[in-house]
């Protein structure tokens, strides 16, 4: 009977490690209304996101509260957009950002220019298109 109870903390552990992460998880309507409104993009697909992806939302919603009117708009619109995608394609951008990130540093300034250009030439063009129809 000594031997079991010795061994009673390893098969606990190993029952736990068995247990999926979702088990763990705190479900949506746990959260509080300071939360719900910093991460409402994720409402729909909140309760099937493993512990640790809740606990990295749950830490940006903690600084929502500090940022600016303006920032609060762009973290829901990054959010909202992450919501939609699929998971191959959050994959895929996880992927690209590890990658991105060995890149130094001036050639990713160099990149977000680049980028940041596009996008404002794309934006500049949006309308005189849309008018030409």
């Amino acid at each position: 009977m000594p031997a079991l109870f010795r061994k009673l903390p390893a098969l606990l552990f190993l029952l736990a490690a068995c247990l999926p992460l979702a088990a763990f998880a705190q479900p949506w309507e746990s959260l509080n209304k300071l939360e719900k409104e910093a991460l409402a993009p994720l409402s729909g697909t909140w309760n099937s996101l493993s512990q640790s992806q809740q606990t990295n939302f749950l830490a940006i919603a903690e600084h929502y509260p500090d940022l600016d009117p303006q920032q609060q708009q762009r973290l829901l619109s990054r959010m909202q957009a992450w919501s939609k995608l699929t998971p191959e394609q959050r994959n895929n951008a996880r992927e690209k950002f590890k990658a991105f990130s060995k890149v130094p540093a001036e050639t990713r300034e160099a990149v977000k220019r680049m980028v940041q250009e596009q996008q404002s030439n794309q934006a500049a063009s949006a309308p005189a298109a849309g008018a030409a129809r």
